[in-house]
């Protein structure tokens, strides 16, 4: 974070001015951080069950099988959004 030197205190310590893009910065970062707040409690919940031995290999399909859908959906939002954009595109040259 980039700071700017703006006077010195009774102790010769420089003050340091906090800019508008390290806050955003670190607000960024705090959004982040609390998206991750309720996957992070299923994790834990999901492992900390301990009267049920962990089947890895249905852990490990179910994770192929969301990741195979996650993929799916991401390509089919892929070409919604190329989609739009050549109507947009269209539509722009048309007026």
């Amino acid at each position: 974070m980039d700071s700017i030197k703006t006077g010195i205190t009774k102790n010769k310590q420089p003050i340091k001015e906090i800019s508008y893009q390290d806050i955003h910065e670190i607000s960024d970062l705090l959004e982040r951080l609390s998206s991750w707040e309720q996957p992070l409690k299923i994790l834990d919940d999901f492992f900390s069950e301990k009267s049920n031995p962990v089947n890895k290999k249905k852990i490990v399909k179910e994770y192929h099988a969301f990741h195979f859908e996650f993929g799916n959906s991401i390509q089919r939002i892929e070409g919604q959004i190329e989609e739009s954009e050549k109507g947009v595109k269209k539509r722009t040259m048309i007026s």
